[in-house]
């Protein structure tokens, strides 16, 4: 199936590229006034190159994009980028979960790794806790589709968002943002560009964020998942001489964000929940402060970074070093107990945890024979410190028991040499070969906290059962690549990439024998690609073809203890094949419209099925047979077995998916008026591991299709002011985005609009 898949791919960009020629040479000549595209500059293979010349799928948002399109937090760039699908964690509005091209999941503990990973100016986030970041003084956002195992080396297996801040200017100045919307939301940004002297550069930029929030807790009145966050960062450009440049920074963010299970009263058509959780309602049950955490979810995170980057003899030696450390505080319940609530809540999860990493890179890039090989080599190192104290507990309207209450504790030390090198073979073809060898060491200790209740916790009890509390992996991730550069405006490729990402343990487990240690998951990834700009670069079309093998995905699933003992919890149940493609549009058929779309096909499906999930699907077949409803409640519809006997959909990987969204600039005596308008749709996708295309429980998720719009207004007479009004989910469509069970299931926010102005001085 592989090859035939591949090569009618190929076949099909063959015909797009004799089709893009003759056009291009039937265009009309261009009109006096040239709309051409801009060219696109990304870093997606750690140096700077024109987008059209890059053989990967990587799409690209300038600040531009990113204030048409109203995309403020990352979490937006979910409406913009094909066959990336994502959503707030259950319960943490501040944790995203992203799946690209059917790779991901919905884990924030720390003893387990996200396979999308998160970049800021090249420094790797090692925790999905914090990763949905308010987006202040954006240069531009970089999403590269597919695993990225050679140059972002560290779990991508699903794909890299490199989010690229603005650096100093030279030049004194900035803007300052104001906005008030819908559900009381206040926000207010700004950025100073303060030059202290020509080679003293330095920018400052906040951010102040608040709303009261859109769903009313019922037994309280109380309302969920607001917002009060703010943030500040700090950047230095230092350059000594002109080999030289220092670029020196550091943020602070705190956030409260939440995202607690609710649901719409028929009646009012608003958003409810039926959750009793109080602060305070734990206090008798828990140890720490976790015990008087209030509803809701918080993060205070602080970060420090450097690139000093040295020319040298036509080398470029950069020496990046990040720091970040985060904490973060929760109380969630994802059981509601209508219409009794209950304060202490059904299945409470309260958290207190730190996370503090280290990380040090050195990268040089360079050329050499005659500058037909241009190089990028370099070092990594990556330590991380995590400490969870968790409780969980069963509350009823009668009493509460503690299930858990212990701290989790894991470090990791990852070290990686990478080199790879794009050779021209002759002017038009280049061929690309990469290498990183990675190793990793991880460690796992688990205590009961003193004084605590319920189970009793150690990490010499997990040893006992034969659990391993240190990992160790060691492995290679190579890239191969072909490009061809048919004429200055057509580029086609074709590239073979491996990732890997890193093993770890069941951290949720509510006793010693269940911390199951679980294996790295690994992916092949093969693309064809083409890469166009037509009609006189006024129209840009890009499309990707892929096939992906995963091998050892980390998903939840039935398992047999050494004991005999069937269970279900993250194991390397199965492996997952995914054939689809992406393509891309951006058009500018006249002046001042710009239209931008895409379309995203992808077909996953579970292979390599384990042993453990045979027998149950075995059983769950049998059960179902006879109807023997014992049966069924122990092998149906549970890990990724469905209600019905068969093996379920991987989740968050709907079929098709498209994005269409157009910007105009009308100009006028009066000002500049533009008008975004944008929609995205897909055909529905399992949003449990349990769910199929007939799933009754709520495990699937039809088709969706939400607008978002916007109107700004520059007037002749302020050109530096802007006044804006925009809506996102402008008709307020419901629908579900995560699923724990048949009674909590998570929906996507509601409508929200605002008014905005901003100043540039």
């Amino acid at each position: 199936m592989k090859a035939k898949f591949l090569g009618t791919a190929s076949l099909a960009l063959i015909a797009t590229l004799t089709a893009n020629n003759a056009l291009a040479q039937t265009a009309p000549a261009p009109a006096e006034e040239s709309f051409q595209l801009e060219e696109i500059v990304v870093s997606a293979q750690r140096r700077l190159q024109n987008l059209q010349e890059v053989p990967l799928a990587v799409s690209s948002l300038g600040a531009a994009d990113l204030e048409d399109k109203q995309i403020r937090s990352t979490i937006d760039l979910i409406r913009e980028i094909p066959n990336l699908v994502g959503n707030n964690n259950v319960g943490l509005g501040s944790s995203n979960t992203y799946y690209i091209r059917g790779i991901g999941n919905t884990e924030s503990i720390a003893t387990q790794d996200v396979p999308v990973g998160t970049y800021v100016d090249d420094v790797y986030i090692s925790r999905q806790n914090a990763n949905n970041f308010g987006l202040f003084d954006v240069e531009r956002i970089e999403v590269m589709r597919g695993p990225q195992g050679t140059l972002f080396g560290r779990n991508t297996t699903g794909g890299a968002i490199n989010v690229i801040m603005k650096k100093p200017s030279t030049k004194p100045g900035g803007y300052l943002e104001a906005g008030a919307g819908r559900f009381g939301a206040i926000d207010v940004r700004t950025s100073i560009d303060a030059p202290l002297a020509e080679k003293v550069l330095t920018k400052i930029s906040a951010y102040r964020s608040t709303s009261d929030g859109y769903v009313t807790q019922r037994s309280t009145g109380n309302k969920f998942n607001g917002t009060d966050a703010y943030g500040l960062r700090g950047a230095v450009r230092l350059l000594p001489n002109d080999d030289l440049t220092i670029d020196l920074s550091g943020d602070y963010v705190d956030q409260e964000a939440s995202n607690l299970i609710n649901y719409v009263d028929p009646v009012t058509g608003k958003r409810v929940s039926s959750l009793g959780i109080t602060q305070g309602a734990l206090a008798n049950y828990f140890t720490g402060s976790k015990a008087r955490n209030k509803p809701g979810n918080e993060t205070k995170n602080w970060s420090l970074a450097s690139n000093i980057a040295w020319e040298v003899g036509g080398v470029t030696v950069n020496s990046i070093t990040g720091y970040r450390d985060t904490t973060q505080r929760y109380f969630i319940d994802s059981n509601p107990a209508a219409p009794n609530p209950i304060p202490t809540g059904v299945s409470p999860i309260t958290n207190y945890s730190r996370h503090k990493q280290f990380s040090q890179e050195l990268k040089v890039n360079g050329l050499a024979f005659d500058d037909k090989l241009n190089y990028t080599a370099g070092l990594y190192y990556l330590h991380e410190n995590n400490d969870t104290d968790l409780g969980t507990g069963v509350g009823t309207a009668t009493g509460f028991t503690v299930s858990g209450d212990r701290t989790i504790s894991n470090d990791l030390d990852s070290y990686a040499a990478y080199l790879q090198g794009d050779y021209k073979v002759t002017d038009a073809l280049t061929a690309t070969v990469g290498v990183r060898l990675s190793r990793e060491v991880k460690d796992l200790e688990v205590e009961s906290n003193p004084g605590a209740r319920g189970p009793v916790f150690s990490t010499d009890l997990i040893e006992a059962s034969g659990i391993p509390t240190e990992l160790k992996n060691s492995f290679v991730t190579p890239r191969f690549a072909l490009s061809y550069q048919v004429d200055d405006d057509v580029m086609l490729y074709a590239s073979v990439t491996r990732g890997e990402k890193s093993g770890g343990w069941n951290g949720r487990a509510l006793s010693n024998n269940l911390f199951f240690a679980f294996s790295p998951e690994k992916v092949w990834s093969e693309e064809v690609g083409i890469r166009t700009d037509l009609f006189d670069r006024t129209l840009r079309l890009n499309a990707t073809a892929f096939y992906s093998e995963a091998k050892d995905v980390q998903i939840s699933a039935a398992y047999t203890t050494a004991q005999g003992a069937r269970i279900f919890t993250t194991t390397n149940p199965a492996g997952m094949r995914n054939y689809g493609g992406e393509l891309e549009m951006l058009w500018r058929p006249i002046k001042g419209l710009s239209i931008n779309g895409s379309v995203g096909l992808q077909h996953a499906r579970y292979i390599d099925i384990s042993d453990d999930v045979q027998v149950q699907l075995a059983n769950c077949q049998a059960a179902l047979a006879s109807a023997n409803a014992t049966g069924i409640a122990a092998n149906c519809n549970r890990g990724f077995v469905d209600f019905k006997g068969r093996i379920a959909r991987p989740v968050r990987a709907p079929d098709f998916s498209s994005i269409l969204s157009a910007t105009y600039d009308l100009e006028t005596d009066t000002g500049i008026f533009r008008p975004t308008v944008g929609f995205t749709y897909n055909n529905g996708y399992a949003i449990g591991n349990a769910g199929n295309t007939d799933s009754t429980d709520g495990a699937w998720t039809d088709h969706q299709m939400l607008w978002n719009a916007s109107l700004a207004f520059e007037p002749a007479a302020y050109p530096d002011l802007t006044l804006s009004v925009g809506c996102k989910n402008c008709t307020d469509q419901n629908y579900k985005v995560s699923f724990l069970s048949a009674t909590s299931i998570f929906l996507n926010e509601p409508m929200t609009w605002d008014v905005r102005a901003r100043y540039r001085f």
